[in-house]
């Protein structure tokens, strides 16, 4: 399944990261937290053989992700697939809260507004 996603240049849920491409500091924090709660089961544990084996498949090494084991940690407690975006969005919803108190405390908004706009070259769309 991960080759043919990668094949057709598909997102593959759980393995990659565009800033951390050595791996992603949050996945062995997440995996500790799961063990010292008691419950590392069988989607973590699926999640760390996927990413022992696909480099074989791949040739290449797509890191765990937080996102990835946040999803196995929350189907290993028994949350309802259809639910976990929801739990995701109040995490996500307490990490902007954290980023709008940190430019309060040191704003640098514009900053990199100013940046974007004097060196970015806008195309355009085609009709």
């Amino acid at each position: 399944m991960i080759r043919t996603r990668v094949e057709q240049s598909l997102f593959v849920p759980g393995l990659g990261h565009p800033v951390h491409k050595d791996g992603d500091p949050r996945t062995p924090v997440l995996y500790r937290i799961a063990a010292e709660a008691g419950v590392l089961g069988n989607s973590l544990r699926l999640l760390e053989a996927i990413d022992r084996i696909h480099p074989k498949f791949l040739g290449r090494r797509l890191p765990v992700n937080g996102a990835g084991v946040c999803g196995a940690a929350l189907a290993d407690i028994g949350i309802p697939p259809h639910l976990t975006r929801g739990v995701s969005l109040v995490a996500r919803s307490a990490g902007l809260l954290g980023h709008i108190a940190e430019e309060l405390r040191s704003p640098i908004g514009q900053q990199v507004y100013d940046a974007v706009d004097r060196n970015a070259e806008y195309s355009p769309p085609r009709e």
